[in-house]
């Protein structure tokens, strides 16, 4: 479906700027998901230790409580039919998710944002975007999300309750030809986002209403999830479609000027698309194993259970 990198592209990227991993993923813990779980991309967590997963092929939310029992927040409705991006606003209980139709089979349906009710899956709201790809989220401090939308190359904002996104920001940096854009959003304490290209391999910053690209010492392979760590540190995966070796990267002191280091934290995961950092500097992290339905010739890779990998910062 989606032809990213050519093959030396590819190789450049495996070999220009790497850091030594520190884990390879069969060295770390691992939680399977409960029968039915399937194609894992959306998760965050509460303060409890409470996480809440999304789906990519599949609705509703599925949540594992601190003792590591499963239930379902939400089993999905019609209007909410996946889910690539959970987020929760923990000052008002609310877990915004995106849905859109990444995969379709058929008439592709409308994507959309959605918000639940965290402790009993009430649904708050539904807000459908006519035109554009709703990708991934970032909780702003007065409870209004910036979500990225990948066709555009937009970002936009949506205050709850509201049904008008605003278009905080579009630029062509943010798009490209494979219709994947704009990706893995995270939001710092100043309140500078960044932003991952998807298919380009670039990062950006959007800070005081300009947007600049990242210095970085390599490319990187399809750049999804990603977070600030508690010591400001960028966390994001590195989804790796093409070469199928999937990373945990850190990017020490990401606001700076200059070129920044990559730091390779773990590798070999397998279509890593999203995570969630703990404040005691934790990484959960959704491996979707997605890529055998992106790429041709390997239909018959589909696992038979999917996990949440756990992978310690320090």
């Amino acid at each position: 479906m989606i032809k990213i990198l050519t093959s030396l592209a590819c190789a450049m990227l495996l070999t220009v700027g790497v850091a030594n991993a520190n884990s390879s993923a069969d060295q770390l813990a691992r939680i399977a998901l409960p029968e039915g779980g399937v194609y894992p991309n959306g998760i965050t967590h509460a303060n409890d230790g409470t996480l809440y997963v999304g789906q990519i092929t599949r609705g509703g939310v599925l949540r594992r409580s601190p003792g590591g029992e499963w239930s379902r927040l939400h089993e999905g409705a019609p209007d909410i039919f996946a889910g690539t991006s959970l987020r929760l606003d923990r000052e008002r209980n609310v877990l915004w998710g995106a849905s859109p139709d990444f995969l379709p089979e058929g008439e592709p349906r409308i994507p959309r944002i959605f918000a639940l009710d965290a402790n009993t899956g009430e649904v708050l709201q539904t807000t459908p975007l006519t035109i554009g790809f709703t990708n991934d989220i970032a909780v702003e401090p007065e409870g209004s999300i910036l979500i990225t939308e990948s066709n555009g190359g937009r970002l936009l904002r949506l205050v709850r309750g509201s049904t008008d996104f605003e278009t905080v920001l579009q630029d062509d940096r943010l798009t490209d030809e494979t219709g994947i854009g704009a990706g893995g959003i995270a939001r710092a304490e100043n309140g500078t986002v960044a932003i991952g290209n998807f298919s380009s391999g670039q990062l950006y910053l959007y800070e005081n209403g300009n947007l600049r690209q990242l210095e970085l010492a390599r490319r990187i392979e399809n750049p999804d999830g990603m977070r600030f760590a508690p010591d400001g540190s960028l966390i994001l995966l590195e989804s790796a479609v093409q070469s199928g070796n999937g990373r945990v990267l850190r990017i020490a002191d990401p606001l700076a000027a200059g070129q920044r280091n990559i730091e390779v934290i773990a590798e070999g995961l397998r279509s890593p698309v999203n995570l969630t950092v703990t404040d005691d500097g934790t990484a959960y992290v959704t491996e979707s194993h997605i890529r055998h339905r992106m790429v041709d010739g390997l239909g018959d890779q589909r696992p038979g259970s999917f996990h949440i990998v756990v992978v310690p910062l320090s």
